[in-house]
Order: structure tokens, then sequence, then C-alpha cells
């Protein structure tokens, strides 16, 4: 169906928590915590209308990653010139802390050119061209599909995304620090290789997450978000992590770890008692601001949708 020529397209991306501890670069879940991105027809070109307080390059299409996503996902449907048309990003994710910022502007640029498009791109060539942008599947399948997502790569190299739905009775709380982490920083620390036992050790958690999250056993998210692929090495650039996870364990959570590279921390907790959410998140935040950076913890809900797009 051709898009409406004089109304605003809006596009709505949630915020993802990759990795859950065990499943590195392969599980994701999206919080019901959002971008959005709004696209208004006319003037001549595409231009962006970046946020307030935003550097003056995101101005620039040429720098800006919606922009440079958006018009990726145009010419992979075939069209000619970008439309006449003005990007304006309202209510970013926070960026460099771990929460899918990069994956929510590259999933609303596609998700826009597809939606404006005569020949809408598939589900999975939105998914291959947003990975490819990303360099990894995980945040960008979540932040597509909504809920927990399952990304599997084959042996051609495309990658699949297999999504779980999240029951309703589920809670999150992220402790967001005040200082951002270079993402390429936290994954420079990691190494190339890892003891076959740790391998078992991860590979049993990431089972044992998913089942949790689907059957609602969340008690078993203790061990579940456990993990010996990444956060051990990457606690030399957040010293304060494993403090801050185990405040949050002993406040209530039944399960906590890094989300993302960092140096946000995801805290699940299932069905919690009036209160429990509220301490968890202070408990955190005392935790961070002992060993540093401080921060503060937002609470928030897994959201079971992903993208969204609607006009007005």
């Amino acid at each position: 169906m051709p898009a409406p020529a004089d109304r605003t397209l809006v596009v709505e991306v949630p915020a993802t928590s990759a990795n859950l501890g065990a499943g590195f670069d392969v599980l994701a879940l999206a919080l019901d915590w959002t971008a959005r991105l709004e696209v208004a027809p006319g003037g001549r070109g595409l231009r962006v209308v970046p946020p307030a307080g935003a550097p003056a390059a995101w101005a620039d299409p040429a720098q800006n990653l919606v922009a440079r996503a958006f018009a990726r996902g145009w010419a992979a449907a075939g069209e000619p010139e970008p439309p006449a048309a003005e990007l304006r990003s309202l209510g970013t994710l926070p960026i460099g802390r771990g929460l899918g910022s990069s994956a929510a502007a590259v999933v609303a640029g596609l998700t826009a050119a597809g939606a404006l498009s005569q020949r809408p791109l598939p589900p999975a060539e939105l998914l291959r061209l947003a990975a490819e942008f990303e360099g990894h599947p995980d945040n960008v399948a979540a932040a597509l599909l909504g809920g927990l997502t399952v990304a599997v790569r084959h042996a051609d190299g495309t990658v699949a995304p297999y999504r779980v739905p999240v029951r309703g009775d589920l809670h999150a709380v992220v402790f967001l620090p005040t200082r951002a982490l270079d993402t390429k920083a936290a994954r420079a620390v990691l190494p190339s290789t890892i003891p076959l036992h740790d391998a078992v050790f991860n590979a049993g958690r990431c089972a044992l997450l998913v089942r949790a999250l689907l059957t609602g056993d969340y008690p078993s998210l203790r061990t579940a978000m456990e993990d010996r692929w990444h956060q051990p090495h990457r606690t030399r650039l957040l010293p304060a992590l494993p403090a801050v996870i185990a405040a949050a364990l002993e406040a209530g959570a039944d399960g906590a770890a890094l989300s993302g590279a960092g140096p946000s921390v995801l805290a699940l907790a299932g069905a919690p008692a009036a209160g429990r959410l509220e301490a968890i998140a202070r408990a955190m935040e005392a935790a961070g601001a002992g060993g540093g950076p401080p921060g503060a913890a937002t609470v928030t809900r897994p959201r079971d949708r992903g993208a969204v797009v609607t006009w007005r």
C-alpha cells in the first residue's frame, strides 16, 4: 500500500538489553523504553533534525546513523533518490550505556524507509541490513521483534531470529551509570578463545535462561544469568559490576547481569512484592556509587512488541 503523501510517519523502537549474562551475542530482551523517530514529508532532499543537545554532526545525513540506515533501506528497496523529508529524532535512548541505542537508530531508519517505500522490505531483509550496520544481530533482532530473541547465525552467514514471548509478570530494573562506555573498548578486552569448561558453563545457563522466561521459573534466573565469557573481562573496565549485581540479588532480584557491553546493569524480578523493585533500584545505586561511576536506576518492564509504525 502506498505511503500517505501528506502525513508524518512515526516509528517507535524499544531499548534492548543484550547477552543477559550467558547469551553473548545471541540473546537480547526488548525493554519498555523507546526511541522515537518522525519522518515529515516536504521540502527538498533528506534533512535531519537532531534532538536537543546532540552534537552538531548529527545534522549531517552522511554522519547521522538514522539517516544512513534510512538511505540504505531506501536503496535496498530499489527506490531512486531518498524522498524529500525531514527526519526528527525524539525521545532518544542513552548512548554508550549498553541499551541498544545504535540498534534502535538503525532499526528506526530502516523501518521508516520500508514503510515509505513502494516496495517494503520483508522482515528477514530488514534484519540482515540491520545486523550489517551493527556487526552483531542480538540487539537489532529484539528491537525489530520485541520480547526475548535468540539470534542464530547459519553456516552461510545468514541470521535467523527466534522470538520468545515474555510473560506479563516479569519486571526489570536498569542501573544506568552517568559515564558512557565505548563498545569497541568493551569488546577489545575480550579473549579470542575461551576454555571448554567455561563454554559448557555458559551453554547450560543460556538454555536455562530461555526455559526460565518461558515457564516463569524466575528463581532460576540467579543461576541462568551467570557468565564466564565476557563479564569477568569487562570488570576490568567496570570494577563496580560484581558489587552492583550482588546488591541487586541481595535486595530481591531474581537475576542480574551486565546489559550488553555495559556499563548499565539489568536486574530481572518476577511478580515482585510491594516496594521490592524500588529496593532493588536503591541497592544498585548505592553499590554503583561505592565503586564508581555513580548512576540512577530505572524501573521498567520487558516489552513484547518490537518496532511499531504509525501515521499522524
